[in-house]
């Protein structure tokens, strides 16, 4: 037996502890006296206190009052060090963290008591434990103001909730509900309203999801971004399983580059199109900081946009900050409906409700977001995602279902090498600000897409019911590919430069451990399976030597596309599947020898060398004049040489040197990389910084 508990507060300004003793306590709706005692304070801390209306199942509301566990200066000394500390392992620890070493056991404690004390006293009114219920559905919700911003200081949503979900008996899920009323005011009599279930996939249909992804890459060391894989693994896992089991359709595509300006853009084109996303996910960096105002409000480091007419050279893929405010705008204009970011402080709202990213997409008309409360760990990040996206788009779970088994997940594995388990699972939290009347029954399972999902993109296809026979192309799209690719930083600053230049020289300065030739084929894999082009021409560069060539015949030794081996497709379906932004990649090998040939015993061979190199340059000079001017495909040399060689024979077509070398050279390093530390006895792993910095 499940239950429904909706949570609503009837006083959105948070009472202190004085505030408490000015009053004789709180009156129900029965009469009687239902003030709770607010906890001491410590060293002169006040606790904060609600006024609450709970609703079980659509019965009478109660009233009670619901003090904070924790006083202010516990927050900041107990609870966000806990956090900040999970984040770093200790041979990255600052000098202030070590001045002051914090005693995680006796942290873990405090979190202890704060989800006991929280429990004890819903449990003392609404009897939860030993009513016989198995699980609840919490509920929390806040009204806000559909034009601006709430100035309350602290709405209820900023205890953490989510620390409920690690009780045993009885089981419970969190889900918070920002309700946006006219003018901010919310009316007493106003009914309890639960969540509407997010419209996912269903067989035979297509999901759409778009990434932005984004990494600084000016940070250097221990603070280096982590991989770019947080979030594209496991969608591009759960790309593969749907195409492999046959449970339906699979389009995701990526920003290139993760800038704000492609975003927009990106969305505009589609929607031109008829083809509207359910899901944007954003894989980049989040903070809390002032605007032009003077007001605490959210921003989302996107990747910059390189200015040609700056006349500057290119350096590295910069990065430039994008108020979260008009992002919202952006996505509601293209019919976003869900939103995920593993951004560090997407859900920060330690001080008024405008410094909720979370809060400001669903004030813009996003349905449901899933953010992230404080710092985050990147191996918490995966962890969460990886069971996120495999309940919510293989499974067909609800989004918060899907949420918390990602919360669920992160509680039963390891954090970190060394054995320990953070508590940090509730830093992940769900919001949503659609609702429907309270229904009795739990439904994990999602219904099918909405009306306007289905019938917003021509590739939905609702009118095709054909299934592919087992062991064929699961998601009608493309052929079988391996194991989805795990990003890396160069191989993100590869996408960058490919997509900004459109022509780019690779090399792996001749490195016999670099195998260059692989990755270049796992990315081609990815780049067709993301829908970034959708034909791959791979050619020899000797074979371009005839003067006056025809661009649209030049001689390939092979062709890729996303239709590659699909015998087994319906016309319909091939007419009807999602077209790539750009047309095609052409991939030339051998560029180094045909360059520079060097000089040979006989001059009739010097001649011919001579001629081919002048057939091949023009026929390229060509070929790089058409792509920048169409911007509708891209070029990618395969070499061995250094940049210096790069300059002198290719820098002319305008386009940029590209080093096939992973940025862990230094003793920073990722993933299961381990060193061993002098002294210490084992091993240790070594993590980069959270996605986020304390840019206050």
């Amino acid at each position: 037996m499940d239950a429904v508990v909706v949570i609503r507060t009837r006083s959105q300004s948070p009472r202190t502890a004085h505030q408490q003793h000015q009053h004789q306590g709180s009156v129900s709706a029965n009469g009687t006296n239902n003030h709770a005692a607010a906890p001491a304070a410590t060293n002169g801390a006040t606790h904060r206190s609600w006024i609450l209306s709970v609703t079980i199942n659509n019965r009478s509301p109660h009233e009670f009052e619901l003090n904070d566990p924790f006083t202010e200066t516990e927050y900041k000394s107990i609870l966000e060090p806990y956090l900040r500390h999970s984040e770093k392992p200790s041979l990255l620890l600052t000098a202030d963290d070590e001045a002051a070493p914090l005693d995680v056991q006796g942290a873990e404690l405090k979190i202890d008591d704060y989800t006991e004390t929280l429990f004890a006293q819903l449990d003392k009114k609404l009897e939860l434990r030993n009513s016989g219920v198995a699980k609840y559905h919490i509920f929390v919700v806040e009204d806000h103001s559909s034009r601006r911003p709430s100035e309350n200081a602290h709405g209820v949503q900023c205890l953490a909730w989510e620390l409920l979900e690690s009780m045993d008996k009885p089981c419970m899920r969190i889900t918070r509900v920002a309700n946006f009323v006219p003018g901010g005011s919310s009316s007493s009599t106003q009914q309890s309203r639960v969540p509407q279930e997010l419209s996912s996939v269903r067989s035979g249909y297509l999901v759409k999801v778009l990434l932005v992804v984004a990494r600084d890459f000016t940070l250097s060391g221990a603070d280096r971004d982590p991989e770019p894989d947080l979030a594209q693994y496991p969608l591009m896992t759960v790309q593969k399983k749907l195409r492999t089991r046959g449970k339906g359709r699979m389009l995701l595509e990526v920003v290139r580059p993760g800038s704000r300006e492609e975003l927009e853009q990106h969305l505009r084109i589609r929607s031109r199109q008829d083809v509207f996303f359910h899901i944007v996910h954003f894989d980049l960096h989040g903070i809390v900081q002032e605007d032009e105002h003077g007001r605490m409000v959210p921003w989302l480091l996107f990747a910059k946009k390189h200015d040609e007419t700056v006349g500057q050279p290119y350096n590295l893929p910069g990065t430039c900050l994008a108020k979260a405010d008009s992002i919202a705008e952006v996505l509601a204009r293209y019919k976003v409906e869900n939103v995920v970011l593993n951004s560090c402080l997407s859900a920060y709202n330690r001080h008024e409700s405008g410094t909720n990213l979370a809060q400001t997409f669903l004030r813009h008309g996003i349905s449901n977001v899933s953010a992230m409360w404080y710092y985050v760990h990147w191996q918490t990040v995966s962890t969460y995602l990886e069971t996120f996206y495999n309940e919510l788009l293989v499974n067909q779970a609800d989004f918060h279902v899907a949420a918390h088994r990602g919360r669920e997940a992160i509680r039963r594995k390891y954090a970190d090498k060394t054995g320990r388990r953070y508590k940090d699972f509730f830093i992940c939290v769900n919001y949503t600000r659609e609702s429907r009347h309270i229904n009795h029954a739990s439904r994990d399972r999602s219904p099918s897409l909405s009306d306007q999902s289905q019938d917003s993109s021509n590739s939905s296809s609702s009118r095709v019911k054909w299934k592919p026979p087992a062991g064929f192309l699961g998601d009608n799209l493309m052929a079988p590919m391996d194991e989805p690719i795990r990003m890396k930083l160069h191989l993100l600053e590869l996408e960058y430069k490919l997509t900004t230049f459109r022509v780019v020289y690779a090399s792996d300065l001749q490195r016999s451990d670099a195998k260059m030739e692989t990755t270049i084929d796992q990315m081609i894999s990815m780049w067709l399976a993301t829908n970034l082009v959708d034909e791959v021409y791979f050619y020899r560069a000797k074979d371009l030597d005839k003067p006056n060539m025809t661009l649209d015949g030049l001689p390939y030794r092979e062709k890729r596309n996303r239709l590659h081996g699909s015998r087994y497709l319906p016309s319909s379906m091939v007419r009807e599947s999602v077209r790539p932004l750009r047309q095609k990649l052409l991939v030339i090998r051998g560029i180094d020898d045909v360059l520079d040939p060097g000089t040979q015993a006989y001059p009739e061979d010097n001649q011919r060398n001579e001629k081919r190199r002048r057939n091949v340059e023009d026929t390229l000079a060509r070929l790089t004049d058409r792509l920048h001017r169409e911007q509708d495909s891209y070029l990618l040399f395969v070499g061995d040489k250094d940049a210096q060689w790069w300059r002198g024979h290719l820098e002319h077509l305008d386009g940029q040197w590209w080093l096939h070398m992973p940025w862990n050279i230094t003793v920073h390093s990722r993933y299961n990389r381990d060193i061993m530390v002098p002294g210490d006895g084992g091993r240790r792993s070594l993590t980069p910084s959270p996605l986020g910095r304390s840019r206050w």
